[in-house]
Order: C-alpha cells, then sequence, then structure tokens
C-alpha cells in the first residue's frame, strides 16, 4: 500500500534526473552515426546566427515537408494552445516526438532547423511565431539546465525543484510557462505537499478522507484535473483509497477487514476481477507462509549441524528448498534471491 505514497513524493527526483537528462541532450553529438555525405550538411543553421530565432533555410523548408508525417491531421494552433492549457497535450512530449522524426546523423542545430520548418510549413502567421517563440526560448532554456547542480545535497527535492521553476521565469512569462510546464509543476507541488494532507486528515473517518483527498486534487491540479483523472490507471484510484482507508482498516477484525477490502475491489473490477486478484493474494500469503517456515527449518539445520564444510552446508540447503518450495527452479530463485540481499546488506545499502 506504500507504493503510491513513493510514486508522489518521488516525482521531484524525477524532475531533478530530467535535469540530467537534458544536459545529455544538450551535448554536441550527432542525432545518429556520421556520414561524409550527410544531406544536413548542404545547408546553413541558423540556429545561434539569428537573433529572432525565426530564419530557415530554404533546404529545411523544403525536407522538413516530407519528414514530419502527422497521425491523421496535426492539430490547429488553437486546438494546440486549449489542449496544453487543459493538460491533454504535452508540449514538451511533443517536442521530442518531432525530435525523434529527424534524418539520422542530425545534430542537435540541425534537428531544431528541421522542426522550425516543419513549424513554419504548417503554421502561419501569428500562430507560426507564436509557436517559433516557444520553441527557442525552450531551447535556450534547456541549455540553461545543464548549468545547475542536480547533484547537490544541500537542498531538499523541494528546494531543488523551485530552482528549476524560478530558472523557467527567466525565459518564459507565466501565460507561456503554463502551457509548457502547467501539469508538471502543479503534479510537483500536489506530491510535495501530499504527506501533509495525509497528516492532517489521518484520525478522519475513511470516507471524509476520500472525500476531501478529491477536494485536494482538484484544487491542486486546477484546469489540468480532469485531465489527470481521465488517464489515471484504476488500479491507481484502487490502491489510492486503500491507502487513505488504512487507517480505519488496521482497527477490524481480520472478516471485516477482508469483507471491506472485496467491498471496494469490486466496486474498481467487478467480481471477476476481484477474484482474480484474491486468487493471486492466496498464493502471495501461502508463498510467505512457506518462506517463514523455509526460513525456521534452515535455521534448525545450522543449528543441528554445524560443522559441515561450505560444500555439504549448500547442498543440504538447497535439498531443504526443493522439498519446501516444490521444485529446483523456485529453490534456485529463492537462492539467487538471498544473495542478492546480502550483497546489498554488506554493501551498505
Amino acid at each position: 500500500m506504500h507504493t503510491k505514497y513513493l510514486r508522489f513524493v518521488s516525482f521531484g527526483a524525477i524532475a531533478i534526473i530530467f535535469v540530467i537528462v537534458i544536459y545529455q541532450f544538450t551535448k554536441p553529438n550527432d542525432f545518429g552515426p556520421s556520414n561524409e555525405e550527410n544531406p544536413n550538411d548542404k545547408a546553413e543553421s541558423f540556429f545561434r546566427t539569428q537573433s529572432d530565432g525565426f530564419s530557415v533555410d530554404p533546404f529545411y523548408l523544403e525536407s522538413a515537408k516530407s519528414i514530419f508525417s502527422p497521425d491523421g491531421q496535426f492539430l490547429h494552433f488553437d486546438e494546440i494552445i486549449a489542449k496544453a492549457k487543459s493538460g491533454d497535450l504535452n508540449l514538451i512530449s511533443e517536442l521530442w516526438n518531432l525530435r525523434r522524426q529527424c534524418p539520422e546523423g542530425s545534430t542537435r542545430e540541425q534537428c531544431h532547423e528541421y522542426i522550425k520548418a516543419f513549424i513554419q510549413n504548417e503554421y502561419s502567421g501569428e500562430d507560426a511565431k507564436k509557436l517559433l517563440n516557444l520553441l527557442t526560448n525552450y531551447l535556450k532554456y534547456e541549455e540553461a539546465m545543464v548549468q545547475l547542480d542536480p547533484s547537490s545535497k544541500s537542498f531538499t527535492n523541494a528546494e531543488r525543484y523551485e530552482q528549476i521553476k524560478q530558472l523557467r521565469r527567466k525565459y518564459f512569462s507565466k501565460e507561456d510557462a503554463d502551457l509548457i510546464f502547467g501539469l508538471e509543476e502543479a503534479t510537483a507541488d500536489f506530491s510535495f505537499n501530499r504527506k501533509n494532507f495525509l497528516e492532517e486528515t489521518k484520525n478522519l473517518k475513511a470516507d471524509e478522507r476520500i472525500r476531501l483527498y478529491e477536494d485536494y486534487r482538484k484544487k491542486s491540479f486546477g484546469n489540468y484535473y480532469n485531465a489527470v483523472v481521465s488517464r489515471e490507471p484504476q488500479y491507481d484510484k484502487f490502491e489510492t483509497e486503500m491507502d487513505l482507508r488504512q487507517n480505519e482498516l488496521v482497527k477490524l477484525s481480520g472478516t471485516e477487514r477482508e469483507s471491506k477490502e472485496r467491498e471496494v475491489r469490486i466496486r474498481y473490477f467487478g467480481k471477476d476481477g476481484n477474484d482474480r486478484m484474491e486468487k493471486v493474494l492466496r498464493e502471495m500469503k501461502e508463498e510467505e507462509e512457506r518462506i517463514s517456515k523455509l526460513e525456521i527449518e534452515e535455521k534448525n539445520l545450522l543449528k543441528n549441524y554445524p560443522n559441515l564444510s561450505n560444500a555439504e552446508k549448500e547442498k543440504k540447503l538447497m535439498e531443504l528448498r526443493i522439498k519446501t518450495l516444490g521444485n529446483k527452479e523456485l529453490a534456485e530463485e529463492y537462492t539467487r534471491r538471498l544473495e542478492y540481499e546480502n550483497t546489498l546488506k554488506n554493501s551498505g545499502n
């Protein structure tokens, strides 16, 4: 039940990892292997030489027509803005989608010239200018991101993320920053403050806590709420409710708790889904019981035969594991898991 909480609180760490990803992308490497006859070399890149960021070499304008193919039809400008404002469209993800379509061997600069050409070909007037302005400022911000030190231990994840937000405001107006980063920043704020909500509501009845949690999400995500809910996997919804009910569930008897958990599972997954989940839970419980039994028997074996050689000891332990777990494959898997856990323990992790 703790995985949901960990998934939210780790968002800040993920955002910091994003800095490292950007660093890798902004290094002056090619998108693919070098090619002496690379057609990109025929054109001059205006990425750094044009102050307005809008000029594009004719080579790119013509080439982009055959490079970027729509999945159906490209969105109109108004649709792009509306979907970005609602959280239904992630502009950074769309940029990376375009980057992946750049010709093999393109440098970072050349790839962005193709993308600028695509925008000029597909959109016109002020619409094209707005999109090009967003792209140009984002590329400048992307390069500035590498100057941040994501490995500094003197800041919390929330403090490091605040640094990133402040950097963004140097390159974007509030309106433009919301278009590009709005949902991401709302998600980060939600995750950083979720612990406080859980602490403040821990003594409330479960149904009331669940209602307030949804109100808290609506307030946190604002215009993005519907997009967040529509993309949320059913299992995540179930897991969240079980987390919010946990304080109440632990007070119930075993029978009452199983009944309540079954009621919630059926509500989310139907009777068939609940039956499948109960089967898995039974199997997990049986495995835990076998492992507990095995651990006791292994201790007794080592206690009763203290003078065995390492080879004899390993042989007897394997025989015991095969007998308890059912077959050699499971016994070997269990042995590997123990070895891995011991390695982590000995390394201080």
